[in-house]
């Protein structure tokens, strides 16, 4: 592609972009002015860098009230936990083998002879066995 055709092109795109954006401020201006004589509590659409589409609730933009990332889960057993327990039952050379969300297996030497604790994936890190 030559790059006369390029630029056409490309411009043809910001034009079409800022005459959308145009049409929608115009739009919305005529929306608030009315609504404004008319006396009424209105409800409108701002177009910007990722701000708008209703009501603000907090700060910044609105798409990081929606996606904010769910909090961690309160009662699981933390792989620091089961190791920091399995050390305190006597256990040397620990170290997380396997884990699911129902328990932490944890492996280790005791007394010279290998040793394996499984805990249940709750809050404390119960013990559920100990070969």
């Amino acid at each position: 592609m030559t790059p006369k055709r390029w630029r056409d092109r490309m411009f043809g795109k910001i034009a079409k972009t800022a005459a959308m954006v145009a049409m929608i401020g115009v739009g919305s201006i005529a929306a608030t002015t009315g609504q404004a004589a008319a006396g009424s509590v209105g409800f409108s659409i701002e177009i910007g860098p990722g701000w708008g589409h209703g009501p603000s609730w907090g700060h910044g933009p609105s798409w990081g009230h929606r996606y904010r990332p769910a909090p961690p889960p309160r009662g699981y057993c933390k792989s620091r936990r089961a190791v920091k327990k399995a050390r305190h039952m006597g256990v040397r050379g620990t170290r997380v083998v396997r884990r699911n969300h129902r328990r932490v297996v944890v492996r280790g030497w005791r007394h010279g002879y290998p040793v394996k604790v499984v805990f249940a994936n709750r809050r404390h890190c119960p013990v559920i066995a100990r070969r």
